[in-house]
């Protein structure tokens, strides 16, 4: 019963202390609107009142039908869109919301705690099947990206909303989606420093270690080139590999899976790339070309949207030396066949897309990866 119902109820129960037998009778013989009779009654300890006049002397009062309709329990309003980027603790409802509302296909768990405390979560969404194989998918590892966790956040709620009218290539995964992969420098994007490319672990005099550079393939190669071992560099590689929670969540999250990964994505901005092995040597790694036919998959699907163009090659390539890279990681250590890192939009704008492109990216890069799915069930 709402505040309004009680306060109305309140007032008849005052009034009908004073009633003889007879106003009690012609009150609860009431017009209803469609102009026939009716009893008002206690439905399952609830009122639910729709205005209609008593004929009685106690006109005064509008007398309200009672229907047995259930009242539904209030649900926090959901905050998470596309029009804006949403700091940690929207994410993380919006995971929490997809679990309640799709407890069938959804599960939020907490793969790992950071150096600050924050939780990682993670949003599993499959139908069960045993013969599936895995999908991982990770976002802000670089917490200046925001637009990476706008992108999965996005993915997730289509998937989540629309799994069973998605096609087969899709419902035959388990997808494993982490939207924010490093919480603490996420947050400290969003406070302290806009550019903040690190975690916050606390290294001497120094903070953050660069998660994808925290991986134990080819960790440290080549000394300073690809990495770095001072505290105070933005690609300082950390102490040993895997020294982070982190990078430790990642690791442990697909190596004890009993679903075995098949498709690895990593996602960066702003360079509009899909990269693949190796970041570390300009030899083509044993799939070069499985590799190169998917990442065009996805480029064309991403153009035929809104006439994006995205680059495909090798890390070293088209980027820049890189040691100990998480893509690096899922393809030689963990066997992850199709192991990419996408650097979404944009050059133009850089690390600060405006929110006004948040959808354009969100979709173009679905098509992406719905693209990507199709190829890899061909293989």
């Amino acid at each position: 019963m709402n505040p309004r119902q009680r306060s109305y109820i309140n007032k008849l129960a005052n009034e009908m202390k004073k009633w003889t037998q007879e106003d009690a009778e012609s009150y609860l013989n009431v017009f209803s609107e469609n102009g026939t009779q009716t009893a008002l009654r206690k439905l399952n300890g609830m009122y639910a009142l729709k205005t209609t006049e008593s004929k009685t002397k106690f006109d005064k009062y509008k007398v309200k039908k009672i229907s047995p309709t259930k009242q539904q329990k209030k649900r926090k309003a959901r905050l998470m869109n596309w029009k804006r980027y949403h700091r940690l603790d929207v994410v993380y409802s919006f995971l929490d919301e997809l679990e309640r509302d799709y407890p069938a296909i959804c599960t939020v768990t907490v793969i790992g705690k950071t150096v600050e405390g924050r939780d990682i979560k993670m949003l599993k969404i499959s139908n069960s099947d045993a013969r599936n194989t895995a999908v991982w998918l990770d976002a802000s590892i670089h917490p200046r990206e925001w637009i990476t966790t706008a992108v999965l956040t996005y993915i997730a709620d289509i998937l989540a909303k629309n799994f069973f009218q998605l096609p087969r290539s899709i419902t035959n995964k388990d997808w494993y989606i982490v939207p924010v992969l490093n919480p603490d420098g996420y947050e400290y994007t969003h406070f302290h420093d806009r550019m903040w490319r690190k975690n916050r672990a606390h290294y001497g005099d120094s903070f953050g270690v660069d998660l994808n550079r925290n991986f134990s393939h080819n960790w440290g190669k080549n000394g300073e080139e690809g990495s770095s071992d001072d505290p105070s560099s933005v690609f300082y590689r950390g102490p040993a590999p895997f020294s982070e929670p982190e990078s430790v969540a990642v690791r442990d999250t697909i190596l004890f899976s009993s679903t075995p990964f098949k498709v690895f994505l990593s996602f960066h901005s702003y360079f509009q790339l899909i990269i693949f092995p190796w970041g570390d040597k300009p030899e083509p790694c044993p799939h070069y070309v499985q590799l190169l036919q998917g990442a065009t998959a996805m480029a064309r699907a991403i153009y035929d949207t809104f006439g994006m163009i995205y680059k495909v090659g090798t890390t070293k390539d088209l980027t820049y030396h890189a040691c100990g890279t998480s893509t690096d990681w899922s393809y030689a250590a963990a066997h992850i066949p199709f192991s990419y890192m996408i650097e979404l939009r944009s050059r133009k704008y850089k690390f600060r897309l405006p929110k006004d492109q948040i959808m354009d990216t969100s979709l173009e890069t679905w098509n992406g990866v719905k693209s990507l799915m199709e190829f890899v069930d061909k293989k």
